[in-house]
């Protein structure tokens, strides 16, 4: 992959339990590191939930190949947040694929 496609920012976080000042344990979102990602919008929808309209974007996001990323992770990219459903590395394992979702930021 070339660098020059690589051109979107993005935040990679995971759901994580940390302790808090108390130290107690708690579960939230924390920055695993910023990453450079080609973010592609392939398709969206609309549809009625609890009376009110939504909207679903999925998105197919290219990064360089790396170990840490999961699916059920997001990427943050200028304020939108994508759920990672599936990573799917290539036979090279020098690029990884990201079958993505858009979601709310407190999901």
């Amino acid at each position: 992959m070339r660098a020059g496609d690589l051109r979107h920012r993005c935040t990679l976080r995971s759901y994580a339990e940390i302790k808090d000042e108390l130290g107690q344990p708690t579960k939230e979102w924390v920055d695993l590191g910023r990453i450079w990602a080609e973010i592609n919008i392939p398709s969206g929808r609309m549809y009625l939930a609890a009376s009110q309209m939504q909207v679903q974007v999925s998105a197919e996001i290219n990064i360089r190949y790396r170990r840490d990323v999961v699916a059920g992770q997001h990427l943050v990219h200028d304020g939108i947040t994508y759920e990672i459903i599936a990573p799917l590395p290539t036979n090279q394992r020098d690029l990884l694929k990201l079958m993505c979702k858009t979601v709310t930021p407190n999901e």
